[in-house]
């Protein structure tokens, strides 16, 4: 019984240091690349398609005279530590959304059903409007505010029908609302660009929407539009670190064929 119980605790403690060692790279790789960050080297984020399409979206919408339609889904509010992040992301895609409309004159429409999440949303709608010198056209009207998922859902299709917005944005947090908006929009024949990092709502964004931000991407994307050094090192952190882990992937696979247990050793340290 003894022998039975010191083998499970072996077991358990087996990998711990090399998991020890994984976890401080990676502060290492964070920190370094924060540092450099902040010393004014550009950390390059990879061109999303998805993002380099908000243009043609908001292009159409001017073409055809009609507005535009941003919301971030209900998922949760900025102090929710899965759902916070996604919000932000999606808030600061919302500035550069905001500002493309401002420079051709397109009307936007913003649904924003968490209520920690106004302020910030009524600033960067704000701010937008200023660095494009036209203040005059912010408007808190824009902000539609619905508390609760049924009724947010329902007037967010209600506005489709009245509006028939010529592009949705369809960034963030969402839940069962996704898949509902998503095929209201096709149903206007609207073009639509989605996000989120809901593993559970992504096949339903993919089905409906023509780009589709998904998991980290809407992370790379709002980090790439909001320029700060923290968030963007910690990316180029995390994507350095996925290389190595990988290639360890590789190396083990081959030195398995192989049935060399050099690695397999090294791990279970």
């Amino acid at each position: 019984m003894v022998k039975k119980e010191e083998e499970n605790m072996a077991i358990i403690i087996s990998g711990r240091g090399m998991a020890l060692v994984i976890l401080v790279l990676s502060y290492i790789l964070f920190y370094v690349f924060m540092y450099l960050g902040r010393k004014g080297r550009e950390i390059p984020v990879r061109t999303l398609p998805p993002m380099a399409a908000i243009p043609e979206g908001i292009g159409r919408a001017a073409e055809m005279g009609r507005p535009v339609m941003f919301t971030p889904g209900i998922a949760g509010d900025l102090n929710d530590p899965t759902q916070g992040p996604q919000v932000l992301a999606a808030i600061s895609i919302l500035g550069y959304i905001a500002r493309e409309c401002a420079r051709t004159g397109v009307k936007l429409d913003v649904f924003m059903p968490i209520p920690t999440a106004l302020p910030l949303t009524e600033e960067t709608l704000r701010t937008a409007y200023m660095a494009e010198g036209k203040p005059e056209e912010f408007s808190p009207d824009m902000i539609h505010f619905i508390a609760g998922q049924s009724p947010y859902l329902t007037a967010v299709l209600g506005y489709f029908q009245r509006e028939r917005p010529a592009t949705n944005f369809l960034i963030g947090g969402f839940y069962y609302e996704s898949v509902v908006m998503g095929e209201g929009g096709n149903t206007i024949g609207a073009f639509q660009i989605g996000g989120t990092a809901n593993t559970h709502q992504m096949p339903f964004l993919v089905a409906t929407c023509d780009y589709v931000l998904l998991a980290e991407e809407l992370y790379a994307a709002g980090a790439s539009i909001s320029k700060d050094p923290d968030i963007l090192g910690c990316l180029r952190g995390e994507d350095i670190m996925k290389f190595i882990l990988i290639a360890l992937m590789i190396i083990g696979f081959l030195l398995g064929f192989a049935r060399n247990p050099v690695l397999i050793n090294a791990l279970r340290w």
